[in-house]
């Protein structure tokens, strides 16, 4: 940029003039490996894997299975799916340069531009003002074809999954929010020990969960039908090619019945590759505004699956979930939880009462669950008993993960705390874990709402009575008080400083109030006028 100058005589405004000369960024190279899934011959794939050693094996019947014979399967499958891989699909390595990714992007659009940049060639050969015109034609033609393109093909996708709330929330981000690089390369772990907290909540011996039942071929069929089709660096072979294997169907399903009966998840599938993702736009890469992921092999989802359905099954056949928790089951979701907030605030208007909204915000709430008061909870709250039990302590002990940053990896070091996020199990365990918090609330404030750790608390009160404000603020912060005091305790976390409270209610009855602050333990919390929720 040459040196600015400020310019007084082209209007009654000083205005600044510099000349920018602005340039392409340059698309970086990187070397990708990867495997030429399309060209595998699956006839020959399925021919060659049952004549391992590995399918005959998986035919016999489940009996007198130990936790050895498990971990003994787990690496039997590892192994000869990983060299039937190699010799299949072996591993390539190539340069390519970073562009991004456009779905849209079609052989129309590309002859255009050829076009294009032919007509720009020769105006800038010539000179001619006919040559620019054509060349401005051809550019505004490209223009056309990628936004038409870009419009088609979000519209259709669109309609396509109207009805798969996943999906959608994917494309919208990604229309919306541009990606994030973050700086940071290391994480930190706490490895202090924790002494078991007991729960006062003891639920009836004849609802108990003590074995799970077997599954068949066409129940893990189902299961393979319904997942993620998503791979991890640690699969021994790539979710696509799994699925359209016919010989593996007994071989998975002997592996999940094998875990399901003996109790016991597999050391191998204990390991997780996390990839931090940012959940938070900031200038500064923070650690705090990163969300671990974890990224875990596809056959231990699958076995976690089979493990989830059953307990949900428990706890909704015999009502375990609490009423106030929208997170994780069928009929609830974010916007159920913001709906049911929304409604009550706006009863409260109806009541010409103000509404006394505060949003808590913890910190790392799945890194600190405590596994032994979790397991305790597992126990006393919902009847987990037996081989059940055994596999839930199985699933959570000894697990470890590496963090994947770019090409980079950390060493693994091993989790004395947390529930895997990435996973179907780790927030519904979470929901357990975190369920005393209602118990609590409940002794003072008579609503609440939340959705896996995103806790709104909220009172209403007349505006017009000095008395009425001094109660409901009152009220409000001996219940984070004792929210403070448990989450200690249960080696929780409440983020003071990111608490945020709002005061909601038409003009009328809002310029009545006079709350000008809210303490949240040794922080002096100020009412602000908009404020996220669950995001």
């Amino acid at each position: 940029m040459n040196q600015p100058y400020v310019d007084r005589f082209i209007s009654d405004h000083a205005s600044v003039i510099c000349d920018l000369l602005p340039a392409k960024p340059v698309m970086s190279i990187k070397r990708v490996s990867y495997r030429k899934l399309k060209c595998v011959n699956m006839t020959s794939l399925n021919q060659d894997l049952a004549a391992t050693a590995l399918c005959p094996t998986c035919r016999g019947e489940q009996t007198n299975l130990l936790p050895d014979d498990v971990d003994a399967l787990t690496r039997d499958y590892n192994e000869t799916l990983s060299s039937r891989t190699n010799c299949h699909a072996p591993l390539k390595t190539k340069s390519v340069r970073a562009r991004a990714s456009a779905p849209w992007y079609n052989g129309e659009i590309n002859a255009a531009k050829r076009l294009r940049r032919k007509a720009e060639r020769i105006w800038r050969k010539r000179k001619l003002l006919s040559d620019f015109n054509q060349f401005k034609v051809t550019r505004n033609r490209v223009t056309y074809l990628m936004n038409e393109a870009r419009r088609t093909f979000y519209t259709n996708f669109i309609k396509k999954n109207s009805h798969n709330q996943e999906k959608l929330f994917r494309a919208v981000n990604k229309l919306l929010i541009s990606r994030i690089r973050s700086d940071i390369d290391a994480m930190v772990v706490d490895s202090s020990v924790s002494d078991l907290v007991p729960d006062d909540r003891v639920v009836n011996k004849d609802i108990a969960l003590n074995s799970f039942r077997c599954l068949t071929e066409n129940e893990v069929q189902d299961l393979i039908q319904a997942s993620a089709k998503k791979s991890c660096a640690l699969d021994p072979m790539p979710t696509s090619l799994v699925i359209r294997l016919t010989p593996l169907r007994p071989v998975i399903t002997h592996i999940i019945n094998s875990s399901l009966l003996t109790g016991h998840f597999p050391d191998k599938w204990k390991e997780a590759l996390v990839k931090p993702l940012i959940k938070k736009k900031g200038p500064d890469a923070l650690f705090t505004n990163l969300r671990p992921i974890s990224n875990l092999q596809y056959i231990s989802k699958l076995t976690e699956r089979a493990v989830y359905d059953q307990t949900y099954h428990h706890m909704m056949t015999h009502e375990l979930f609490l009423l106030l928790q929208s997170a994780f089951r069928k009929g609830h979701s974010t916007e159920t939880a913001l709906l049911r907030v929304q409604n009550d605030i706006l009863m409260n208007i109806d009541r010409q009462q103000v509404t006394l909204l505060v949003l808590l915000d913890l910190s790392a709430a799945f890194d600190t669950v405590d596994r032994g008061i979790l397991l305790h909870r597992m126990e006393t709250s919902l009847g987990i008993t037996g081989t059940v039990l055994d596999r839930f302590i199985s699933y959570l002990t000894n697990r470890s993960q590496r963090v994947v940053f770019g090409e980079g990896q950390s060493k693994s070091f091993q989790l004395p705390y947390s529930v895997p996020q990435g996973s179907c199990l780790g927030p519904l365990l979470f929901t357990v874990y975190s369920s005393k918090l209602f118990d609590i609330i409940k002794k003072y404030l008579p609503t609440v709402q939340a959705f896996a750790d995103d806790t709104q608390l909220y009172l209403s009160f007349q505006p017009n009575s000095r008395t009425s404000e001094a109660e409901a603020i009152e009220a409000m912060e001996l219940c984070i008080k004792a929210l403070r005091a448990w989450m200690i305790t249960d080696k929780m976390k409440l983020n003071d400083d990111k608490t945020e409270f709002m005061l909601l209610g038409n003009h009328q009855l809002l310029s009545k109030v006079c709350i000008e602050k809210l303490f949240v333990g040794d922080v002096t919390v100020t009412p602000v006028s908009v404020s996220r929720n669950l995001g």
